[in-house]
């Protein structure tokens, strides 16, 4: 006897759960897991999906292969902001284009970065003054802009045409449309397009000297990946350098700052978690370096307990190519296949008291084998997983200890709400956070604060 298709609740005709999930994505999500289980369907109109919450069986399918569950066509939204590049571009090239990325982003590389997660911190911390508030979503948006500006696409490029890049960038970022036709003539997604040519117009000619001159010094990332072949020795294109340089910026701005800043928020409603972590940033090195980092075991562990209770990423696309079978259940080629963080990441099979801020979970005396950190799948698991999770960790680590050394913190609004947009998790804006100066601040040159200031 076949295995029966996963349960769905109950919706309207034709329209299913469509409105509801439209209306409230994650509250239906959360019924339905309630009510059906651990995995589960629901009918959006003509198309059907399967949620999968249990984080044994989200292990087994981040593990699928591609020809069982597909990126690309779930990933169509990217191409009018970045091109076919990563998800959107066909398999071989997105498994070559990742081949192309990793050995940048890997540990060895770290150093170099290093010093523009340091420096930009710093001047962003010198323009604090003394005293005051500071709005944690847009703040923490912009310094990841900057670090990331200033890592793939070099120092000089960030001084020179960094206000003009985040202008258009802002566009860009706000033309992100996954359920409407991309072609729709709304104002947003006219502002995108304009957005994207204007940014290709300026990038272009970065590739094409990058490539006469590939000196990461003076280009960044974007000076490694000039140099990227495929598989079948074909160059990469300068458009698409440009395409993986603004997917790089854009992974930045929509989700380190948003993580960032849910790990900030979460840090300083805690104030007991608050006040050991400050004593740990407080024995390392003013200026952080690799070691020191790695050394700072309880901030690592603050940040996966955000990344638990506050995952930016709340549902995991897929499209199944192929039938499959899960719990019990045989899921269709056809449907789509997502995975929820926010359910699974809080699953009373790994983790007591779930609904908890307890970073201490993670710890080697708690957690010796590890499973609390594996069972994580905010981002991704498997041959997708985030190419920058090093990366990311390393700035939120450089960003907050370097803000816990400088600043006493408070929040104003003591349980800051999340943004109602679609897409990535963060904190609305305004989320502010009130600061008194502990150091003096860094010694920069005002000449050097640039587009900061």
């Amino acid at each position: 006897m076949p295995a029966p298709r996963p349960p769905a609740p109950a919706g309207l005709p034709l329209l299913g759960n469509g409105p509801s999930f439209i209306r409230d994505a994650m509250g239906t999500l959360w019924r339905a897991h309630a009510e059906l289980g651990p995995v589960f369907s629901l009918k959006l109109g003509p198309k059907r999906m399967v949620v999968i919450t249990s984080p044994a069986d989200a292990q087994g399918v981040v593990n699928l292969p591609e020809s069982t569950l597909s990126l690309r066509p779930v990933y169509r939204w990217v191409i009018p902001m970045f091109g076919e590049v990563l998800q959107a571009a066909p398999y071989e090239s997105y498994v070559d284009q990742r081949d192309m990325m990793l050995p940048a982003l890997r540990a060895k590389n770290l150093p170099n970065y290093l010093v523009s997660m340091v420096h930009e911190t710093g001047e962003w911390l010198n323009t604090l003054g003394e005293a005051g508030v500071f709005d944690a979503t847009r703040g923490l948006e912009r310094l990841s802009m900057s670090i990331a500006v200033r890592s793939f696409l070099g120092e000089d490029f960030l001084h020179r045409s960094g206000e003009y890049f985040w202008r258009q960038y802002l566009d860009l970022a706000e033309g992100m449309e996954i359920l409407l036709p991309p072609k729709l003539p709304l104002p947003r997604l006219i502002r995108r397009d304009r957005a994207r040519d204007r940014l290709f117009t300026l990038l272009l000619p970065k590739a094409a000297e990058a490539r006469i001159d590939p000196d990461p010094d003076a280009y960044g990332f974007l000076a490694h990946l000039v140099s990227g072949r495929y598989a079948d020795g074909s160059p990469v294109t300068d458009e698409e350098v440009v395409g993986l340089i603004l997917s790089l910026v854009f992974a930045a701005y929509e989700t380190t700052a948003a993580q960032l800043a849910w790990a900030l928020v979460l840090l300083l409603q805690h104030p007991e978690q608050l006040k050991q972590v400050v004593a740990e940033v407080d024995e390392a090195p003013a200026e952080p370096t690799p070691g020191s980092l790695h050394a700072m075991r309880r901030l690592q562990w603050n940040l996966r307990e955000a990344e638990r209770l506050r995952p930016i990423t709340t549902m995991l696309w897929r499209y199944t190519e192929k039938a499959y079978k899960v719990g019990g259940y045989s899921v269709p080629a056809g449907w789509f296949t997502v995975l929820c963080p926010p359910i699974t990441h809080r699953s009373p099979e790994v983790y007591d008291s779930p609904g908890d801020y307890d970073p201490d979970r993670f710890s080697p005396d708690r957690d010796p084998s590890g499973r609390a950190a594996a069972t994580l799948i905010n981002l991704g698991g498997g041959q997708h997983r985030c190419l920058g999770a090093r990366f990311a960790e390393s700035e939120m680590k450089v960003v907050l200890s370097m803000l816990l050394r400088s600043h006493s913190l408070s929040l104003v609004e003591q349980d800051p709400p999340p943004s109602k947009k679609m897409g990535i998790s963060r904190p609305a804006s305004p989320c502010l956070v009130a600061y008194q100066r502990r150091e003096p601040a860094l010694p920069v040159d005002p000449a050097d604060v640039g587009w900061l200031a």
